[in-house]
């Protein structure tokens, strides 16, 4: 777990690095030490464990340079507040983020309000316009030129059980990156949930967001390339019973607290073991979902902690570029990750994880907040979006998202839009109909008893969209116990009894 004292180092050099033109400040001597005199000031008011020292100061001041070369001044590509995320506030041009915005509401949210699809259970506040848990696979009914099947564990996964679906798994679309110029290309034939004809203006727009987004995924898996951190991982629990007269002991022992390097040695560099995308065909899972507050309607509540898909996606990094935002008050994304006892603490050390690591027994870690923009982070942080409000509650207000859900580049193709065919009932019911009314269709040839012969086999073969919301209510609520038991899982990671 990391230190309270690390935390605040972590929260300085992200106060700084939101600040406008910082990277120009960070050369300007006196402005450093004006910095360095505020944020020493501001530790006589701080509990002793939470206090930065001298060197941690100095430390998180040096550092910034490191910050600064890791930084892509044309994209704006920058370090997140903690590591492995990454962000920027142009990422995507102005153009395509108008493009987005009109493509997406013309064919996509201009419909009666009878058709538009709620997410369940959202109190009629976020609006799916494409979702993975609407058609995704499904094992045993969904048609495919090979049988479909869950994944097989591997003797070296030790994954748990919970964290893998025999009943569905998310369909992605196969993207080629071009190996000069890094831009992504759609190869699949479609796009799960957006008609690839109704829809085409938007199949663009993805490339091009994707394109952008590329070089941001590249520096989330540089960081986390080679690690095992997988969150799926199942931990042997823990047994025993609480040592009350050896936290006793412990509470009357001289404490000690870490110290920092007097000045930055490095180490972001260090952590940078470099990955690339080009030339590879990569597997993204698109989103798209707005949330929509109203004067009767005014706050959203926030999301739950949650990582994206389960072990049958094998999503390594997710992107989210939040594209519109209108009335609402700011608006944050939390993150958060587990993580074991340090293993140079006794077992029971209650104390110590109290006051270094401001960890009651069952607690669970602190969490990191981004305010909403173009960001990418591994999949090994859970995250949720926190509670909002319209700013005038008189009118409505919302925010519009487009998430990349990316399926790890280093393991063989999952089952995608390349290998399975649509499965909406209604794209196959009009394709047919266009087929019939095309006189230069073979189909349009064939007798009306074999043609309507075909019609009623359909429903077998496709998924009607009342049989489509009914497997998506059967795949949340798996993945709502995942979530259930993941929350079990962290607050479990500091039970430090013997095992």
């Amino acid at each position: 777990p990391t230190q309270l004292a690390e935390l605040r180092m972590y929260g300085l050099s992200w106060a700084i690095r939101s600040k406008p033109e910082w990277q120009r400040k960070i050369c300007d001597p006196e402005i450093i030490e004006k910095w360095r005199k505020e944020a020493l000031e501001q530790q006589e008011s701080i509990d002793l464990a939470e206090k930065m020292t001298h060197n941690m100061v100095n430390y998180v001041l040096t550092e910034l340079s490191g910050y600064a070369r890791l930084s892509v001044v044309e994209s704006g590509i920058e370090c997140g507040p903690f590591d492995a995320i990454w962000y920027s506030d142009r990422l995507i041009s102005n153009e395509t983020s108008k493009l987005l915005r009109v493509a997406v509401a013309r064919p996509v949210t201009d419909i009666p309000d009878e058709s538009k699809d709620w997410h369940p259970g959202s109190n009629g506040q976020v609006l799916d316009l494409v979702h993975p848990s609407l058609y995704p696979i499904i094992y045993g009914r969904t048609l495919a030129g090979s049988n479909l099947q869950p994944p097989q564990l591997g003797d070296s996964e030790h994954y748990a059980n919970y964290a893998l679906s025999s009943r569905f798994c998310w369909l992605p679309s196969d993207f080629s990156v071009d190996a000069t110029d890094g831009l992504a290309k759609l190869v699949s034939p479609y796009i799960n949930n957006l008609h690839p004809t109704t829809h085409k203006p938007l199949y663009r727009i993805i490339e091009s967001v994707l394109s952008a987004f590329i070089p941001v995924f590249e520096r989330v898996l540089s960081q986390i390339n080679g690690q095992d951190q997988d969150l799926y991982r199942d931990v042997p629990p823990g047994s025993g019973r609480i040592k009350v007269e050896r936290t006793k002991l412990l509470d009357e022992a001289p404490k000690t607290f870490p110290e920092a390097h007097e000045e930055y040695t490095g180490e972001l560099e260090k952590m940078i073991v470099p990955y690339s995308l080009k030339g590879k065909t990569i597997q993204c899972i698109i989103k798209l979902a707005n949330i929509r507050l109203t004067p009767e309607n005014p706050e959203y509540k926030g999301g739950s902690w949650h990582v994206e898909g389960m072990f049958n996606e094998r999503i390594v990094a997710s992107g989210i570029y939040y594209y519109e935002e209108d009335n609402i008050s700011e608006s944050r994304l939390a993150f958060r990750v587990t993580t074991g006892p340090p293993v140079y603490h006794e077992q029971d050390d209650e104390l110590c994880m109290d006051i270094l690591y401001g960890m009651k027994r069952h607690a669970t870690p602190g969490q990191i907040t981004s305010a909403g923009r173009a960001l990418a982070w591994p999949n090994i942080y859970q995250h949720r979006v926190a509670p909002f409000s319209l700013v005038d509650r008189t009118k409505p207000g919302h925010r519009k998202i487009l998430a990349l859900f990316l399926v790890d580049p280093s393991i063989a193709p999952i089952p995608s839009a390349t290998t399975v065919p649509p499965q909406q009932a209604d794209w196959a019911f009009a394709a047919m109909e266009d087929a019939r009314a095309d006189p230069g269709s073979l189909f349009s040839r064939l007798p009306p008893e074999l043609s309507n012969a075909i019609r009623e086999r359909l429903p077998d073969a496709f998924v009607a969209r009342a049989e489509a919301e009914e497997y998506r209510l059967r795949l949340m609520k798996e993945r709502t116990r995942l979530v259930e038991v993941h929350d079990r899982k962290l607050s479990h990671s500091f039970n430090m009894c013997e095992h």
